[in-house]
């Protein structure tokens, strides 16, 4: 059969009609031009018949811009946020919730299709677990400052707009972060504007130019005790310190539940929101957050789970893929451990638990929590996974592990330090991921290795968003471990 000739389908800047019948991971609807050319389109949904302009041709795909839904999908929504489609944060607030999590399902599980080929033996892929609320549901929020074009200086506190990093929207409410971030926000609004109206210096800070001071506000919230903390970052302005201090106080007067203020400086150029230099700290510093019968300290960087609610479920079904009700001792790696709480939701359960985490502070918390919650079998180690069990190896202190839980970045975990994993020969691996994309190009080394998926469980801890959690439980072959329902 001779091939079809697609150099003329879809040229670039030709305006196109097609049907929507998926979603990618992404957020981009999915099209196919005459049954069988892919098209992306952004801001289309699965049902919708668009037009679109192609902005990008490649030869088996294009990407295409929204010109006109020309029949809307009836799984379309009046979004919540008037700042949706030009705001960088949500990508599907437009899609009814269940629809939502119907596509992510179908994406975690298109992921793992090619590792599932390779290890020629079938796994169960649980229906997906839908976070507790759909809306304000974040525990953490970064959000940047700006300035728009003729409003006379005015500072804005926002989002990034989609697709120009160097733009902030101003947001007065966003629907998926706390209530409570709202009136924060209004607050610092007025108070640095109020400062602006007297000193020219304090502007914000342009990702074009690298000139200004005010760079991004970070807040985190406890829902088991409605506290908060917040950190502002600047750029580096020794001038400043007194306005800063005078900031902090003001918040601190105003928000009783404010039980830490921070003051940073970063003169990075990428816009990374961590202090390079902390150089104020007024209040406690710290929050107490609940999950389950646990309680965990956090400070204002510390990787926490964004989604408190969904963590609960989230960590549930780690312990339950670890296999922990055993007559034998378990020994337990937690790698990426953050501050501890998976490891500490496990260690009732385990003989001895090992964490392993690169920020500094969280381990401190990691320990804390440990102590918090009454559990002297843990043990919080801080730096690359790599430089730590080589150094325990090398002090004869390296333990063989029974379970492996490991929950890394978005990017997945860095190929050295995967193959270190696996050459501890664990007879479980409980995989963590928030990246369908990075799980199976990982889930596919390991399988190289020897291991086998059994289960993966989807748990949407970010709703109107196209990011996933999926907890994936990976046996080693000829091991005496096999999962239980």
């Amino acid at each position: 059969m001779e091939p079809k000739n697609r150099s003329n389908i879809a040229g670039k800047n030709t305006e196109i009609e097609v049907d929507i019948d998926s979603l990618a991971f992404g957020g981009k609807g999915l099209g196919r031009l005459n049954g069988e050319f892919v098209v992306f389109v952004t801001g289309a949904l699965p049902g919708d018949r668009v037009r679109a302009l192609v902005t990008k041709r490649k030869p088996q795909y294009a990407e295409a811009k929204l010109l006109q839904i020309i029949t809307p999908s009836p799984d379309r929504q009046e979004p919540k946020c008037p700042l949706f489609g030009l705001c960088g944060g949500c990508r599907t607030q437009d899609l009814d919730y269940a629809k939502q999590c119907e596509w992510k399902q179908q994406q975690v599980s298109d992921s793992l299709r090619l590792a599932a080929n390779l290890q020629q033996t079938p796994f169960t892929a649980h229906p997906i677990i839908p976070s507790p609320t759909p809306w304000r549901y974040r525990n953490k929020m970064e959000f940047s400052f700006g300035t728009q074009p003729d409003s006379n200086g005015h500072i804005d506190i926002g989002l990034h707009k989609t697709g120009m990093w160097s733009q902030t929207l101003d947001c007065a409410d966003c629907f998926i972060a706390p209530e409570t971030f709202t009136r924060v926000t209004d607050a610092m609004r007025t108070i640095l504007n109020d400062m602006a109206a007297t000193d020219s210096r304090i502007c914000a800070y342009s990702q074009k130019t690298h000139q200004g001071l005010l760079r991004s506000l970070v807040l985190r919230h406890s829902v088991a005790t409605d506290t908060f903390l917040i950190a502002l970052l600047t750029n580096d302005a020794p001038w400043f310190a007194p306005k800063a201090e005078s900031i902090g106080q003001q918040i601190l007067r105003q928000f009783p539940n404010c039980k830490g203020y921070l003051w940073g400086t970063t003169t990075a150029l990428s816009d990374v929101a961590v202090p390079e230099v902390t150089q104020l700290e007024l209040g406690d510093g710290i929050i107490e957050e609940t999950l389950g019968a646990r309680t965990y300290r956090i400070s204002p960087f510390s990787f926490f789970q964004t989604n408190s609610r969904g963590a609960t479920i989230l960590y549930d079904k780690v312990r339950e893929y670890a296999q922990l009700d055993t007559d034998q001792p378990i020994t337990l790696l937690d790698a990426y451990c953050g501050t501890g709480t998976i490891g500490i939701h496990c260690a009732d359960k385990a003989a001895r638990v090992i964490g392993i985490e690169l920020i500094e502070d969280a381990v401190i918390d990691a320990r804390h929590n440990a102590q918090r919650n009454g559990f002297d079998n843990c043990e919080f180690h801080a730096g690359d996974m790599r430089q730590v069990l080589g150094k325990l190896r090398a002090d004869g202190q390296l333990p063989a592990f029974d379970r492996v839980i490991v929950d890394p970045p978005r990017g997945g975990m860095e190929a050295k330090a995967l193959k270190l994993l696996l050459d501890l020969n664990a007879p479980l691996i409980v995989y963590v991921s928030c990246n369908p994309t990075t799980l199976a190009r990982d889930a596919q080394q390991m399988i190289e290795a020897g291991y086998r998926i059994q289960q993966i469980q989807p748990v949407d801890m970010f709703p109107h968003t196209f990011h996933v959690e999926t907890v994936c439980l990976l046996s080693k072959l000829q091991s005496e471990a096999t999962y239980r329902d």
